[in-house]
């Protein structure tokens, strides 16, 4: 698999009751588009092909990064994350990914 070049990178936090339990299951419902899965500390690492995801809960909720180089394949695994955490949780807020830097969740502004 080729490394993502990382040029596009987009975050986004969702408030949530168990986020453990709802990375669990993203993870779960996810595993059949990824390349692999893996965890680094807290963190689910999900690599599809030129883009990685990164699924991190927190007390009050998930963050999840997304970066790749592919314009494409970055917006396809934001709706894949999107549309999978739609049949997870009940929404009451529409999910909002920021533009984000090199150091994940640093541009993240908790509401």
């Amino acid at each position: 698999m080729k490394k993502p070049t990382n040029k596009l990178i987009a975050e986004t936090f969702v408030s949530v009751a168990d986020a453990n339990c709802v990375v669990d299951e993203l993870c779960a419902r996810c595993c059949s588009y990824c390349l692999s899965i893996g965890e680094d500390g807290f963190d689910r690492l999900l690599v599809f092909e030129g883009v990685r995801a990164t699924l991190r809960p927190a007390a009050d909720g998930v963050q999840m990064r997304v970066e790749g180089g592919d314009l494409i394949s970055f917006y396809g695994v934001r709706m894949l994350l999107q549309g999978q955490l739609g049949t997870v949780i009940i929404a009451t807020t529409a999910v909002e990914w920021k533009l984000a830097g090199r150091d994940p969740f640093r541009t993240l502004q908790r509401r």
